[in-house]
């Protein structure tokens, strides 16, 4: 019996991201029942895509289908971008018996599979859960007639519907993202959390250094500043802690604003830049702490991330990391409260015990082969007809 074919989708595969892991892991756990395609724009680089997930797929293995990126936008106008790639999956379905998107919503003018990485794809739950860009560039990004007008082009470039989409199954990374489809668009989203890499260090808890690191990309979102804030907060009750900063930037407003902050608390506070594989997990590694600032995340993969490396982690109240960490102790609402029960980890050994065994056992719900075993139960479950996107 020939083999079913599979094309697995994603808008760009650099090394760097967090939802390219999901597209070469859903590859790596298809390659061997089925014919599986990657399909994204630009190149492909599998050789160093695995060197920076992990994965070991190779081009004897999989097909490679790269669409051109048209040169205007390439570092803009995001929305429009991946026209041609939408164009082609809708145009060429037919020649695969299951196309899976792994980032967000797609129109494959048939029923396919979607992973919901984030809200980007609706421009309301967009700003409902992330804030406006600050000074000029907000005015674009609200909800104006420019904006509407722009989105509405992006969808008629690619052809997407929403009723194409609709018909499609629909994973979520966390429940929380779930119960957003859910009381947007009425799906029955199941949930299957994104993979997290391996590989970090087994360092000993009496070793590691009494700091903190957080990760993202240096945006407002991201809430740097609110975490700067809060171990001020913690240093001041005379914990002496130091912070690293790690993740890519842009010259925006807000870095230049965090810099001027990370100068005011140059000895031990610091920024480190974008850092990748082995000498980011060397960083992550040797700390005690992780932390985020990011309210109402979709999953948080730096959060896993740290977990995984054997952290404790704090969170916001919101979002899918509050999933990965899933206790109360690392779960606050205010800046004020996120010091209190810092402080309340770090002057007792015991709590400290307690939450490292915690964690330890949720870091393996984000394993890559949890991840690769519920994505062929689910792909069997597609072709058997047993799961259905909508009520």
């Amino acid at each position: 019996m020939d083999k079913k074919k599979i094309a697995v989708i994603h808008p760009l595969l650099r090394p760097g991201g967090g939802s390219e892991a999901r597209a070469l892991w859903i590859a790596e756990a298809l390659k061997r029942e089925y014919k599986v395609s990657l399909i994204s724009m630009g190149k492909i680089d599998l050789d160093a895509l695995n060197a920076f997930y992990g994965s070991d797929l190779r081009y004897d293995e999989i097909s490679i289908i790269e669409i051109p990126v048209p040169k205007l936008l390439r570092k803009r106008f995001d929305a429009l971008r991946y026209y041609r790639l939408s164009r082609y999956c809708k145009k060429h379905s037919d020649t695969f018996d299951l196309m899976i998107s792994t980032y967000n919503v797609m129109d494959f003018g048939t029923r396919g599979m979607q992973f919901i990485a984030d809200f980007s794809f609706d421009d309301d739950l967009r700003r409902e859960y992330n804030p406006e860009p600050r000074r000029l560039s907000k005015y674009f990004y609200r909800g104006s007639f420019l904006r509407r007008s722009y989105i509405r082009l992006g969808k008629w470039l690619s052809g997407e519907s929403k009723k194409g989409w609709l018909k499609n199954t629909t994973i979520a990374n966390s429940r929380w993202s779930a119960g957003v489809l859910k009381g947007k668009f009425r799906i029955d989203a199941k949930v299957v959390y994104p993979p997290v890499s391996d590989g970090f260090f087994d360092a000993k808890w009496s070793e590691k250094r009494n700091g903190f690191t957080a990760i993202g990309r240096i945006v407002p979102e991201k809430g740097f500043d609110r975490i700067l804030s809060i171990l001020k907060k913690v240093r001041e009750k005379g914990y002496d802690i130091h912070f690293h900063i790690i993740g890519g930037h842009s010259e925006s407003t807000y870095y230049r604003r965090l810099k001027g902050m990370v100068r005011e608390s140059s000895s031990w506070c610091f920024l480190e830049g974008p850092k990748y594989g082995e000498a980011k997990k060397r960083i992550i590694s040797g700390h005690k702490y992780g932390i985020s600032g990011c309210r109402n995340e979709a999953f948080g993969i730096a959060v896993a991330e740290m977990v995984k490396a054997g952290m404790i982690v704090w969170v916001p109240d919101g979002g899918g990391q509050v999933e990965i960490v899933d206790h109360p102790d690392l779960i606050y609402e205010t800046e004020e409260e996120a010091a209190a029960k810092i402080e309340n980890v770090m002057k007792s050994p015991d709590s400290q015990e307690r939450l490292l065994k915690h964690l330890k056992e949720q870091a393996g719900k984000f394993s890559a082969m949890t991840f690769m075993s519920e994505i062929s139960n689910t792909v069997k479950e597609f072709f058997a007809g047993e799961h259905n996107s909508t009520v």
